[in-house]
């Protein structure tokens, strides 16, 4: 089998070799064993397998192993901007993290995957009003994942149940719920796509705070879905 994916973890694995989860365009999330190179011998460069790399895999499936082992892995296409741009790296770090494990156990979604494609690939070639994106680009994602909110039931002063993935005029009997002043801000951001995102102004606390939220709602949804390490890190950079 043939097909691209983006890169969403590597774990090193003995002296020499890694596992490397990759989301794939053809088979989902797939786990493979690689041969890491060292000083110019043969394998796998560790560059090429940082969290949102883009590469291309060429493996026979074997359909009971939990590793898969690749005949050829190549970098599909590099990004110009991710790596290297600070505010951005520090955002695709969070972004790897979230998608290894919102996608951990992902079957083929071949839109999800031309969605993941086209919402980074504007990313990396943006170069102003993209501090919103990682909330956009989560909250949107969740279309493609079954549990994508309902906007069209708000109304002002009704509670965001994120269990059910609803707004409802009252309360909840169960504690994962938002407030009608923080759900306002769900429907506010539905239905924005990364384009017109610029529209709303978050300071740091509401962006921490809306990110929070997120995690919170993927946990609900999402088997094993852990908190995130790295939004310390992207609080700091936005701070």
């Amino acid at each position: 089998m043939r097909s691209h994916g983006i890169v969403l973890h590597a774990l090193r694995y003995g002296d020499s070799q890694l596992i490397v989860d990759v989301f794939t365009e053809r088979a989902g999330t797939v786990s493979f064993l690689l041969r890491q190179s060292r000083q110019g011998k043969a394998g796998v460069k560790a560059s090429m397998l940082q969290p949102l790399s883009l590469v291309e895999v060429v493996w026979e499936s074997r359909l009971k192993a939990s590793l898969q082992k690749p005949r050829e892995l190549v970098l599909w296409q590099p990004w110009h901007n991710l790596p290297f741009h600070p505010v951005k790296a520090a955002m695709s770090l969070y972004l790897g993290e979230f998608l290894h494990h919102a996608l951990r156990h992902e079957q083929e979604n071949v839109s999800l995957f031309h969605y993941l494609i086209n919402a980074l690939s504007w990313f990396d070639e943006t170069e102003t009003a993209y501090v919103n994106f990682h909330i956009v680009f989560l909250l949107h994602m969740t279309r493609f994942l079954g549990f994508m909110p309902s906007v069209e039931n708000w109304e002002k002063g009704a509670y965001f149940d994120l269990q059910a993935a609803t707004f409802t005029p009252t309360r909840p009997f169960h504690p994962h719920f938002l407030e009608p002043e923080e759900a306002a801000l769900v429907p506010k951001f539905l239905r924005m796509d990364i384009r017109s995102m610029r529209a709303v102004g978050l300071n740091g606390a509401i962006r921490r705070r809306v990110l929070e939220i997120v995690s919170i709602f993927y946990r609900l949804h999402v088997p094993e879905f852990p908190e995130l390490k790295s939004l310390d890190v992207l609080t700091e950079v936005f701070a």
